[in-house]
């Protein structure tokens, strides 16, 4: 595992975030089809079952309980800019095509996947009001569990999935950075982490036909999903156990070697940022609609390997230089007070001040 730190960074993250990233990009790919594909949807279910939460985890490992004039600087530059960015790409490309705003701008929420920045911004918002109580991870699940009665958070500046994902947020600030720092393979926990996963697997490829999938976007409460009761808090609470089980279960089997997946885990922002306009172009061209009028396994493999594809792009130097130098870095301008740093005043010594002239003191 010490081969996976490179000048102090640790390549096993990055390698999660390439992944987890990859998942993100092949679960929008194949979202819009899974209520009529039978063939897809254990496998997205599988991936959602797991992706976000521990995105949510990862978020939370590199986040810091103070908020100082850094910190704040660095939300802005790198939550705030990006979401405002790109709100008005999204936006804006909604009304070139359809003639109208998106639905999300209706709702006041973030256009599609661009919720999980605005939660992002309120996890870190609310992470130094946590860390000063007792027990922040039973609290923040308690509020997790009591807001998914409330038919008033919803998709609204993407109240609802704020909520039921904090949680995870918590668990990996708890957590902290050396959470899958080893220096030595454990192979019981490799062997109990392998099946988990396995049986993670399997229960989702023997769900019922009828399963509600919508429990995995965090943002029904229990009245639409109609189990508002005690029984409902409880599949909740079983929801958060197998998702925390599974996704850290197949965090750590990741982490124990190197995937060459490094750099597009660096650049996993710009994946994220810009894989849904690729995902509207290829819409828009009719080919998503194409794709899955194949067979099962032509479905799968095409799929696959156009979310890779998509992954690649997004996360070559050319997209970041190109999104940094038009997009984010004059929002940056706007958004980041400009301070300058004044010309720092000599120290005075007590001898200095001793030697001086009277008419100096």
């Amino acid at each position: 595992m010490s081969s996976l730190l490179t000048s102090g960074r640790n390549i096993s993250f990055d390698n999660i975030k390439a992944i987890l990233i990859f998942l993100v990009v092949f679960g929008h790919f194949v979202e819009l089809h899974i209520a009529q594909d039978a063939f897809l949807r254990p496998i997205w279910i599988f991936a959602y079952a797991f992706h976000m939460p521990m995105f949510a985890l990862v978020s939370g490992i590199f986040s810091k309980a103070n908020l100082d004039e850094k910190q704040s600087v660095q939300l802005i530059r790198n939550i705030v800019a990006p979401l405002l960015g790109f709100e008005l790409i999204y936006e804006a490309t909604e009304y070139l095509i359809r003639g109208s705003f998106s639905v999300y701008a209706g709702l006041i929420a973030p256009y599609w996947m661009l919720w999980y920045l605005m939660s992002l911004l309120c996890w870190r918002l609310l992470l130094p009001l946590f860390a000063r109580l007792q027990f922040p991870l039973i609290l923040s699940l308690g509020l997790a569990l009591v807001t998914s009665y409330s038919e008033h958070l919803g998709y609204l500046l993407s109240g609802a999935r704020t909520l039921f994902f904090f949680p995870f947020f918590i668990l990996g600030w708890k957590l902290g950075a050396n959470a899958f720092v080893s220096k030595r393979r454990d192979w019981r926990l490799i062997c109990m982490a392998s099946v988990i996963v396995i049986a993670g697997s399997i229960m989702c490829f023997r769900l019922p036909a009828q399963f509600d999938y919508r429990w995995l976007y965090g943002s029904f409460s229990l009245h639409r999903l109609e189990m508002a009761n005690l029984s409902g808090s409880m599949y909740q609470l079983l929801q958060y156990g197998v998702s925390t089980l599974s996704g850290l279960s197949i965090l750590y089997l990741l982490s124990l070697r190197d995937w060459g997946l490094a750099r597009v885990g660096q650049r996993s922002m710009y994946v994220f940022l810009w894989h849904g306009m690729a995902l509207i172009v290829l819409h828009q061209l009719g080919i998503l609609n194409r794709i899955f009028q194949l067979g099962d396994t032509a479905r799968l493999l095409i799929s696959l390997a156009s979310s890779a594809v998509i992954v690649y792009l997004g996360s070559h130097r050319y997209c970041e230089k190109f999104t940094q130098k038009c997009i984010l870095s004059p929002l940056n301008w706007l958004l980041v007070r400009q301070i300058r740093t004044p010309n720092p005043t000599p120290e005075i010594t007590a001898q200095q001040v001793k030697d001086a002239p009277l008419t100096q003191k």
